[in-house]
Parts: C-alpha cells; structure tokens; sequence
C-alpha cells in the first residue's frame, strides 16, 4: 500500500493503516505542495487576497524588520516502523513514478495531495482512494468546513472515495456526518482550525482505515455520486472571511434572541 500526502497527516494515516489487519507493506511517499513562482508583485496580490489590505501591511512590515515565518514542520519524524518512506520534488517526477511502479502497491491512499494526474493515482493494482473533508458531492474542493460554516450548515461530512479525474468525484467509499456549530461562540477561524484538529482530522484516519479493511477483505461497496448535486468550492480569500465572520455574527445574535435582518443567503 502507498500512502501519498504533502502534510504530517500522511504520517498519521501511514501509521494506522499499518495496524489494519491484512494490511501488509506500507509506503509512504511525499512531496511538498506545488507553488509556481511569483514575481514581487504577484506574491503581493496573492497576499492581498488571501489576507486583505491588513495582512499585506504586517507581511511588508515583517520584511522590513527582516523576520521570517518559522521553518514549516519536519515531518521525517514520527513514522512508524515498518513504513518505508520516499519522498521527492513532485508526485509526477519520473523518480517518483518509476518508485511507485517498483513497489507495485495494491492500493493508493491518498491523504492531503495537490490535485493529481492518473499517471500516479493508478499505478497501484486497485486504484486509489482519496480523504476528503466535506460531505461529497455537495461540498467539494478547499477548506474544509470553511463554506459548511459560510453557508450555516449544520454538519460536515468526511467522504471516503476512489479518485477520478474529476476532483473530489469518484465513487463513494465510505461517508459519516459530523455535528457543526454555525455560531460559535469564539472566532470562526479559531473555532474552524480546532474543529479540523479534533473533528475532520482524527474522524478521517479512522474512516480510512476502516475502509482499507473493508477493501482488504472484499466487504467493500461503493456508489456514485449524483452530479446535478456536485458543487465545487475554491480557497476563500479575504472577503469571503470577512463575510463569513459576518455571518456568524449575526447568527449569535439570532440565537440569543437580538431580531436583526441577516441577509444570510448561499455562497456563490
């Protein structure tokens, strides 16, 4: 088994799939997310739309009193024994793919990848499987409870599914629903980073793993998704947070009782 992912949630998941009865070699193969590069100007504007006017100022501000952001996490540590680890520039390098084809893995797991070509989902003898953290095919696409809470859902959904060429729509493997709370009480990217900590997170390597059992011992059953539901979402910029605190705003007010015209309709 060959466990793809460009976090330390693949360290995660590499572990427990260990543990899965039937289960016999793991690998884990990793690459860093693709990010092409920017001139100064573009990092600017892309700075710009993810953090807003605000967030511009204090990268400007840290580049001139020459701080840094801290090193990103070394996720070499805390694999389990037993799980043979590669890593490499990309999933598509000829090295990566010639190291895959080598290990000639039954299964694919896909565990927090960048959108991949099928030259690398199916190597593996049974296809591969991908962790997705929004009820599939309503909540396809970026951050994951972000739009649930934009959009005053009360729940968000962790799909288990084959991967296709399509994002997020592959046949659906394994689904469980997860209670949300659509005015928390603390800011909602405080409140959405926990939920994915302690809820998506956790919830996700077990729902994995019970579905590569069920895959090991030929219990598994899998449907399609309906497409006429499919709806596609996109990494929120600044605006579309400035919004969404907005709108848990004046639900909070709502629940306790303040009338105020909320103007809450659907994401876009």
């Amino acid at each position: 088994m060959a466990v793809l992912s460009c976090g330390d949630l693949g360290d995660a998941v590499a572990r427990e799939l260990g543990r899965v009865p039937g289960v016999g070699r793991v690998a884990l193969v990793t690459a860093p997310y693709v990010r092409k590069p920017l001139s100064l100007v573009a990092k600017m504007r892309h700075v710009y739309r993810a953090q807003g006017p605000t967030g511009l100022l204090a990268v400007l501000a840290a580049k001139l009193r020459g701080t840094h952001a801290p090193p990103p996490h070394d996720t070499n540590g805390g694999v389990a024994s037993g799980v043979e680890r590669h890593h490499f520039s990309d999933f598509h390098d000829p090295d990566c793919l010639a190291t895959l084809r080598a290990f000639a893995p039954d299964l694919g797991v896909v565990a927090g990848t960048y959108i991949l070509k099928e030259t690398v989902f199916s190597i593996p003898r049974l296809g591969s499987i991908n962790l997705h953290s929004g009820k599939a095919p309503e909540y396809r696409g970026a951050a994951p409870a972000f739009w649930e809470l934009y959009n005053g859902e009360r729940e968000v959904g962790i799909t288990i599914h084959r991967v296709a060429t399509a994002l997020d729509a592959g046949d659906i493997l394994l689904q469980e629903t997860f209670p949300l709370d659509p005015a928390p009480v603390e800011d909602p990217l405080g409140y959405l980073e926990r939920y994915r900590r302690e809820v998506l997170r956790p919830n996700g390597v077990r729902l994995l793993a019970q579905t590569v059992a069920q895959i090991a011992t030929g219990r598994v059953s899998e449907r399609p998704q309906d497409p006429a539901r499919a709806q596609t979402y996109r990494t929120p910029d600044y605006r579309a947070i400035r919004e969404l605190r907005r709108r848990v705003a004046a639900r909070r007010l709502e629940r306790a009782g303040v009338g105020v015209g909320t103007g809450l309709g659907e994401a876009s």
